[in-house]
């Protein structure tokens, strides 16, 4: 069962498991039994879990999934993969393609910071693209990473091709690309594509730990962290210090600055009279 967030009722889901608990949000794929193939089902619960993290009061979101399987791409056997699929417009795969992407776009558009745990396969632009639509990732031993579509002839999709070359390059994105080849933990861990890999049994309690202490900064701060990260992907270097000056600007007169600032004060005070 979800918590209300802001604004909505709580809502119940059948292929997710989602919670905020304080400033910490939680996502899970619960769909074990299909090692969490997206279906449209799951699609529809996870965006409007998104959207409810989106307005509430969490600094952090961690997705995360049940089973042995992060996720093992789109299910084959639903109408996203166009079984079944009858509608004679030639745009009939794009639209199901847009629909479908909705997720990454959500994912990636999260005012906060957005933390992934895979603990196993992560396949195709619906699992290797959720991960790498998220700020930090962790991974399993048992963590692989598949890009398949060429195996099938068809273009790879949600935006992966798009991450992955920013994180590790063209070259590595085109041989993982054109190969099909699985990307194993370390390896991962190596190139860039995960921040660390962490035994199985300690992967979700090491996650927590780092959402943990993102959930104990302050919201105003950690989201604009955030936001300044991604503006200076995209500007020169003057462009930059001007809008972290901007961004430190308003962060100053926060409460949550402004509580810590007494705090700090009282700290030198009280060193300062022994």
């Amino acid at each position: 069962m979800a918590r209300a967030a802001k604004g909505g009722a709580p809502r119940s889901y059948e292929r997710i498991q989602f919670a905020v608990e304080g400033r910490i949000a939680r996502l899970t794929l619960n769909r074990p039994e299909k090692l969490n193939a997206l279906d449209p089902e799951m699609l529809d619960e996870a965006l409007d879990a998104l959207g409810r993290v989106s307005r509430s009061d969490a600094s952090v979101l961690v997705l995360a999934a049940n089973g042995t399987a992060f996720c093992a791409g789109v299910d084959l056997t639903s109408s996203f993969f166009m079984e079944g699929v009858e509608e004679p417009s030639v745009f009939v795969g794009k639209n199901l393609l847009d629909r479908q992407h909705a997720l990454i776009q959500a994912i990636y558009d999260l005012p906060q910071i957005t933390l992934c745990a895979v603990n196993g396969a992560a396949v195709g632009g619906a699992g290797f693209g959720m991960a790498m639509a998220c700020d930090i990732r962790f991974a399993s031993p048992a963590a692989r990473f598949w890009l398949i579509p060429i195996k099938v002839d068809v273009i790879q999709d949600f935006g992966l091709t798009w991450f992955l070359q920013r994180a590790i390059g063209q070259p590595r994105t085109m041989e993982l690309l054109m190969t099909g080849r699985p990307l194993d933990a370390d390896t991962a861990e190596r190139w860039g594509v995960v921040n660390a890999v962490f035994a199985a049994d300690q992967l979700l309690s090491e996650t927590s730990k780092v959402a943990a202490t993102i959930a104990s900064a302050g919201r105003d701060a950690a989201l604009m962290s955030k936001q300044v990260v991604r503006h200076g992907a995209q500007v020169d270097l003057r462009t930059e210090l001007h809008h972290e000056a901007v961004a430190n600007g308003l962060c100053f007169h926060s409460v949550e600055f402004l509580e810590k600032q007494g705090q700090y004060r009282a700290r030198a005070l009280g060193s300062g009279k022994r």
